[in-house]
């Protein structure tokens, strides 16, 4: 298995952000300029209109786009998007969801030191992860069963008269029991849309690191070229 290449690499860190700000002081428009500058983001908030939202329903946090992380090792990684939340922070890049934990402490430690933040790693209380990834491998999906084959042509014959497409077996998808919230957790994996399935390209989601994922892909690709 080869990965072409990550699609999105979602870190959301779960924490009462006003814990960062005990004494309730107003520096949200500096806070703002210095994340643009830090961050070099395209696209950044327009804090009266966020602030004028608090507390309607209608907030949507702090929101920049299209920046990079200058790392320690001297390379840049895209930033695609970072949203500070009432309830936590969420990152997205397309590199890995490591880097965008890194791009998160990095803020969380810089804005400390640079306004005062009362900032403690463990007031964290929870790291969700969403990564979608692109890879390439010869397992064929189709050949997982021979029944589901002979269903599939069954697919291909109900379409009626003239040339019919043929249909292939072309996902595996597990699921949990939904939460409170009737949200599923998944882990998908399917051909990758708009390719053909000669080019043996798939898309997979799962709310997983990136390397556990890829690693869990493999050990997937195991199972089904050599059960």
């Amino acid at each position: 298995m080869k990965l072409i290449h990550v699609k999105q690499a979602r870190s959301v860190w779960l924490f009462d952000v006003s814990d960062l700000n005990p004494k309730g002081r107003d520096f949200a428009a500096e806070l703002v300029g210095w994340i643009k500058d830090r961050y070099s983001f395209v696209v950044t908030p327009d804090v009266k209109e966020v602030l004028s939202k608090a507390g309607t329903g209608n907030a949507s946090g702090l929101i920049f786009k299209q920046g990079r992380f200058h790392t320690p090792e001297d390379s840049f990684i895209e930033i695609s998007s970072l949203a500070i939340h009432s309830d936590g922070i969420v990152v997205d890049t397309t590199s890995s969801t490591q880097e965008s934990d890194r791009i998160i402490a990095d803020l969380l430690s810089a804005a400390a030191k640079e306004f005062g933040l009362a900032y403690d790693p463990q007031i964290v209380r929870k790291r969700l992860y969403v990564s979608t990834i692109i890879v390439k491998s010869e397992m064929a999906l189709g050949t997982i069963h021979a029944g589901l084959t002979a269903f599939a042509e069954r697919v291909s014959a109900a379409l009626g008269n003239g040339p019919a497409p043929s249909f292939q077996l072309a996902g595996i998808a597990f699921w949990t029991e939904p939460n409170d919230n009737g949200v599923h957790k998944t882990f998908t994996l399917m051909p990758q849309a708009g390719k053909s399935f000669s080019e043996h390209r798939f898309y997979s989601e799962a709310p997983l690191q990136t390397d556990d994922h890829f690693r869990l892909l493999e050990d997937l690709e195991r199972v089904l070229m050599h059960p």
